[in-house]
C-alpha cells in the first residue's frame, strides 16, 4: 500500500503519543474533500493543523496526515491513545466506492499489524455524533482487516468485537452452557428473532 507524504504548516509543535488503543474511523461529511483542504478547515478554527493521521480519498489514494505517533484532534478525550483515519465522503448519505473501501481495509489492516491489539471503532462508539454515518461500511473495512480465525482457535470472540460480546453476555441476550456461545458459527432467523426478543426485554 502506498501512502502519498505531504508537508504540512502545523500551527503550533504536535504532541508525541505514547499509547495506543484505539483506531477511530471517521467520515468527511463532504462528499468531496481532500487532506489540503481539511487541514486549511482545521487551521480555521485554530487547531494544529488537519486532525486525522490518515485521510482515504475516494479513488483509493492514502494521504498522511499527522504524524502517526503525534496526537490527533479527531476524538474528544480520546486522541491521546488513538489513530484517526479519515474517508473522503459522507456516508450519512452516499455509499463509498469500491476503490476507497479496498484502500481503507488494507490501511487498517497496516496499522493492525504494527498494533496488534488496537480496537477499531467508529467515532460515534466514542461520542456523541452521527460520524462516520449510518452507510459507512465498518464490518467490510474491518473484517478483511481481522486476522484470518483457526477453526480450532478456542471460539473466543475478535478482539474488535469483545466488549459488545461480553456486554451481550452479561445482559442475558447470549445465553449457553459454560460460556459455549458458538461466536462463529452462522446464525440462522429462529436464533436471531431469539437475540432480538432478549435484546428488546433486557
Amino acid at each position: 500500500m502506498q501512502i502519498t507524504e505531504k508537508t504540512y504548516d502545523w500551527a503550533y509543535p504536535l504532541t508525541p503519543r505514547s499509547v495506543t488503543t484505539h483506531l477511530v474511523l471517521h467520515h468527511a461529511g463532504a462528499s468531496r474533500a481532500t487532506a489540503a483542504g481539511i487541514h486549511a478547515y482545521h487551521l480555521s478554527k485554530g487547531w494544529a493543523g488537519i486532525a486525522y493521521h490518515y485521510f482515504v480519498a475516494k479513488d483509493g489514494s492514502v494521504t498522511r496526515g499527522r504524524p502517526e505517533n503525534t496526537r490527533g484532534a479527531h476524538t474528544m478525550n480520546w486522541n491521546y491513545c488513538s489513530i484517526g483515519v479519515c474517508f473522503e465522503g459522507n456516508y450519512e448519505a452516499e455509499e463509498m466506492p469500491a476503490a476507497q473501501r479496498d484502500a481503507g481495509r488494507a490501511l487498517i489492516e497496516d496499522i493492525r499489524n504494527r498494533y496488534p491489539t488496537i480496537v477499531v471503532c467508529r467515532h460515534c462508539e466514542l461520542g456523541q455524533t452521527s460520524c462516520p454515518g449510518r452507510n459507512f461500511p465498518f464490518s467490510q473495512l474491518v473484517a478483511s482487516a481481522e486476522p484470518a480465525r483457526d477453526a480450532e482457535q478456542d471460539g473466543t470472540p475478535a478482539a474488535w468485537a469483545k466488549s459488545a460480546c461480553d456486554a451481550a453476555v452479561a445482559r442475558g441476550i447470549f445465553k449457553g452452557d459454560g460460556g459455549d456461545f458458538r461466536w462463529h458459527d452462522p446464525v440462522t432467523r429462529e436464533e436471531l428473532a431469539v437475540i432480538l426478543e432478549r435484546a428488546k426485554e433486557n
